[in-house]
């Protein structure tokens, strides 16, 4: 009988450049050896896939993802802190961007394992611990004002969003930009920092991405600007500031376009009987000659994945599994789901042509909190 476990480097690697990301983890698991050759010896990456949703669970060490081409459930084992325990303000490339329930921030990529720390909370202007002789960490004094925050509070209302400027590579090599406070601030921090940067701002942001080597906000007043790393700062530019004041109160997001192009998406919410649930989506193009936003009625052939702290467009052409003209959204509002754990999700399929929503197939009911996030699986 043949022993699989000596197959030589050069027959897996050829196996496992043609294998999916499901299929690589079984291959990974199957035994040491593979393994062993997957860690050490380079491949091509494997092909991207659309994405998995990242659920809430109450198991510490395993973190639940749910995938929309398979219309099931994939159970990956995470790291120390406890997964169930942190939530996810970033997911890029990979990689998630976590916060734990001591607000201890990690990278985190959960299929490989391998976490990266980040800097501390405190390090932040106007941060500090409040210690007892009980707990480490008891509460933390928050802004010029000293307010008090509970570790509690802390942990579920400070921290908006963070996005990363490109996955860790064997130098270590990225920049990664936080919204935080009440205030909706930014600050950042490049790899081996020890400590946030704040950027000095009047305004308070809805969302940030990166796109073609720039950082890009939009601000709650409106505006669109720019940022672009220089030296130990980052400087902005104001890309626009005429989106029309009657989308000013929709929750906004970022998006880079399938041609390199910024669009923006103005998020609507109904009434709901405990929240607010999405009932609408409207889309903008921003037009590089005159600098304005101008309305997309039609994704045509593409899927727009939104929310939860990831943005992304796929050719649904090449994903028989996703529907095209469509936005596939989760809530990633952590003020709401941080109060209300047991509320419907405000998960769904949005399609442009018809303006009407419907739930994922196969993906059911689930908490709120932590709430769920888009994660593109990545080997990296």
């Amino acid at each position: 009988m043949a022993d699989w476990s000596k197959l030589s480097m050069d027959v897996l690697g050829l196996i496992h450049d043609k294998l999916s990301i499901p299929d690589c983890i079984r291959l990974k698991a199957a035994c040491k050896s593979w393994n062993l050759a997957f860690k050490f010896k380079h491949h091509r990456p494997p092909k991207l896939q659309s994405p998995w949703l990242m659920l809430p669970d109450h198991n510490d060490t395993v973190a639940w993802f749910f995938s929309i081409a398979d219309k099931k459930i994939y159970k990956v084992p995470c790291p120390e802190p406890m997964i169930s325990l942190r939530i996810c303000i970033g997911s890029c490339h990979g990689w998630l961007i976590t916060v734990d329930d001591n607000c201890n921030m990690h990278l985190l990529n959960p299929l490989t394992g391998v976490q990266i720390p980040l800097p501390s909370v405190t390090t932040l202007p106007f941060v500090k611990i409040v210690q007892d002789s009980q707990e480490p960490i008891s509460k933390f004094m928050i802004g010029e004002q000293q307010r008090v925050y509970s570790i509690w509070r802390m942990h579920r209302f400070f921290f908006h969003k963070a996005v990363l400027s490109m996955a860790p590579d064997a130098d270590g090599s990225f920049t990664i930009v936080m919204i935080y406070s009440v205030w909706k601030r930014l600050a950042f921090a490049r790899a081996g920092d020890e400590a946030w940067t704040s950027i000095q701002t009047p305004h308070g942001f809805h969302d940030v991405i990166h796109c073609n080597d720039k950082f890009y906000t939009a601000s709650y007043g409106g505006t669109v600007m720019a940022w672009e790393p220089n030296g130990l700062a980052i400087v902005s530019e104001i890309i626009s500031s005429d989106i029309d004041e009657a989308y000013i109160g929709c929750m906004m997001y970022l998006v880079e376009s399938p041609d390199d192009n910024l669009m923006l998406i103005a998020r609507h919410a109904g009434e709901g009987p405990i929240i607010s649930h999405t009932s609408l989506f409207l889309v903008f193009s921003l037009d590089e000659q005159d600098l304005q936003w101008k309305k997309v009625k039609s994704l045509h052939q593409q899927t727009l994945f939104l929310g939860g702290n990831q943005s992304m467009f796929l050719p649904a052409a090449d994903f028989p599994e996703l529907k095209q003209n469509c936005i596939y959204f989760t809530n990633n509002i952590l003020e709401f789901c941080g109060y209300f754990h047991y509320a419907d999700s405000d998960i769904g399929v949005f399609n442009m042509e018809s303006k009407k929503i419907e739930p994922i197939d196969h993906l059911g009911r689930h908490l709120n909190w932590p709430p769920s996030v888009w994660f593109f699986p990545s080997l990296s």
